[in-house]
């Protein structure tokens, strides 16, 4: 049985585009929405915990593909230890084990994740280690890092 693609309509994406507006506005009122053309784009500052430091963030959505979050501010450099894309999105799950699904909604997924994402970031630059799930990123091999010295320890907490 041959599966034929059937194109969604604009009037669909558009549909979904309003709907996620919807639901990140609703429960993330510090991100400013806006849909662009056939794009949602969400903007705002993050602060995952109360004595995290402040990122200001930018997510894009196309109708039923995978979204692309972006750390706007502060400038984080992409190093192999953490968790990056090569475009500089930041990788929030691993798509090939689980790809984005059509009923994924942002509000329950991306952004949570992002938050949960800068928890990790922060406890790497304290112990210079990433704590969270991890996937092997394309070009990058997956290697065990020995534990940190006293002093690279202290540095990074200074």
């Amino acid at each position: 049985m041959v599966k034929k693609f059937i194109p969604r309509s604009d009037v669909e994406k558009q549909r979904r585009l309003i709907a996620e507006n919807l639901r990140v506005r609703d429960r993330f009122p510090f991100l400013h929405t806006r849909i662009v053309g056939n794009r949602l784009v969400c903007r705002g500052i993050l602060n995952p915990t109360p004595t995290s430091q402040a990122y200001r963030l930018e997510v894009e959505y196309q109708p039923w593909g995978a979204p692309a979050l972006r750390v706007l501010e502060p400038e984080i450099k992409p190093e192999a230890k953490l968790h990056f894309y090569s475009d500089g999105t930041l990788c929030l799950y691993d798509w090939r084990d689980q790809p984005w699904q059509k009923n994924w909604h942002l509000a329950d997924t991306v952004i949570p994740w992002a938050a949960e994402w800068f928890v990790y970031y922060e406890i790497y630059l304290l112990t210079g280690k990433w704590l969270g799930k991890s996937a092997v990123h394309a070009g990058a091999t997956k290697v065990a890092e020995p534990p940190p010295t006293n002093d690279e320890v202290q540095e990074r907490a200074e």
